[in-house]
């Protein structure tokens, strides 16, 4: 017998199912949690949410993953630019939509669907324009290094400072290797 599309509690008020969310957290029991079901007005049977109360545990499983995932991120890259860190958690957010395509089956309503592509569509395009910020970057620093290498160039010339000990320091300093006669 398939699932249904959705649950019986997924279809309830927000204010009602972030209720029902709120007691299975604290670790209320299936049957207290069908008796304030059946206060609310809610015809629902045990079965029912005993299924909810073991998918919402399932999710709660995956965010404390996901959690403990984004902790660790965090302080293994630390002292690495926001950049990276910034793309380490683009694609564990990634990977967690898919994953929640992948598992969902039958269960994943199409306005969900719609959400986690409209989620890809973001983190993708966050992923492009920081490459592109640090294309820019890289272009800018390379710049600053070539005008202040040739700085270096004309002050080491004017204090009578030999070619090779100039390209040397340009070196050291930048990375910037010249050929004599440059």
């Amino acid at each position: 017998m398939a699932r249904r599309a959705t649950s019986k509690i997924s279809r309830l008020p927000r204010e009602v199912r972030e209720a029902v969310n709120d007691l299975l957290s604290k670790g209320v029991r299936i049957e207290e949690v069908t008796a304030f079901l059946t206060e609310k007005g809610v015809e629902i049977g045990k079965s029912s949410v005993g299924r909810y109360s073991k998918d919402f545990a399932a999710a709660m499983a995956r965010i404390r993953t996901a959690r403990e995932q984004a902790k660790t991120i965090v302080e293994e890259l630390r002292d690495r630019p926001a950049t990276e860190q910034q793309e380490a958690a683009n694609q564990l957010a990634t990977q967690m939509i898919f994953d929640r395509l992948l598992g969902a089956k039958e269960d994943l309503a199409e306005a969900d669907v719609k959400d986690l592509i409209f989620a890809v569509a973001a983190l993708e395009k966050s992923a492009v324009m920081r490459e592109r910020a640090k294309l820019q970057f890289r272009k800018a620093a390379d710049e600053a290094a070539k005008r202040a290498s040739a700085e270096i160039g004309k002050i080491g010339k004017a204090k009578g400072i030999d070619e090779a000990t100039i390209r040397e320091i340009q070196a050291k300093a930048f990375g910037i290797v010249r050929e004599a006669g440059k």
